[in-house]
């Protein structure tokens, strides 16, 4: 005769809000935005005079190929060419049958120029920050028209510097709903913010299961905990071909 299951014993009152799950909008955080925030991709094209118009007081503040009135910064001979360059390459994809995921610099048409002179481009312009700054500029509700334009381009920009900008630049993409510039799935990533919601609860429960040892969690509580453990942390390994279109 089958053994029967003891029911789970009943949770205090005030331990877990009722509300938890709603309060903190974690169904929309981490299934609804992921799958429904993602930018529409594009086809590649030369930027307009109107798009670099809006790009380019942004590049003269960080010294990435302009140079400010009165600050310091490089100099470059054609930036604006330099910047479609690294927009192209950014954008490129492998296809199915090279196992998906972004292309290589090597990739880049000889047209754009050297792949390996246009790669330490965006990599040293990551290191100044400019795409994290141009990801809170195209996210921004005020931003030109001309500017937002180039939201896929620039989260392709950041998505391909993940090990440059590290854990900020993840948070930041999902702090302004721009899932497209997540290097994987968002549930995949490491989630900070995430964990600030849950350690509390968990502290909460320690808590009281020290004052009460005769007491244990019901075993939806335990689920729950799992898995905004296991979604606060992430996976350990990322694969190039789980990048979002």
């Amino acid at each position: 005769m089958p053994r029967r299951r003891r029911p789970d014993p009943p949770l205090p009152p005030g331990l877990i809000e009722p509300d938890f799950l709603a309060r903190h909008g974690l169904w929309q955080r981490l299934y609804v935005e992921p799958l429904f925030g993602l930018t529409p991709r594009h086809a590649w094209a030369p930027m307009t005079d109107a798009e670099w118009a809006a790009l380019a007081p942004h590049l003269a503040a960080l010294g990435c190929g302009l140079a400010a009135p009165g600050r310091a910064g490089e100099r470059m001979e054609d930036p604006r060419g330099r910047l479609d360059a690294i927009f192209r390459a950014v954008m490129l994809k492998r296809s199915n049958t090279q196992g998906g995921g972004r292309a290589p610099w090597s990739a880049l048409p000889e047209a754009f120029g050297k792949h390996d002179t246009v790669a330490r481009t965006w990599r040293r312009w990551a290191h100044r920050g400019l795409w994290l700054r141009l990801l809170e500029a195209v996210a921004d509700p005020a931003a030109p028209a001309a500017l937002r334009a180039l939201t896929y381009r620039v989260c392709c920009c950041v998505r391909r510097g993940l090990r440059i900008m590290g854990l900020k630049a993840i948070v930041l993409a999902r702090r302004l709903k721009l899932h497209s510039a997540l290097p994987a799935p968002s549930q995949w990533l490491p989630d900070p913010d995430l964990s600030a919601i849950y350690t509390p609860l968990c502290i909460r429960l320690a808590e009281y299961m020290r004052a009460h040892p005769d007491w244990r969690p019901p075993r939806y509580v335990f689920r729950l905990m799992r898995e905004l453990h296991r979604f606060a942390g992430g996976r350990t390994r990322i694969s190039r071909s789980w990048e979002p279109a």
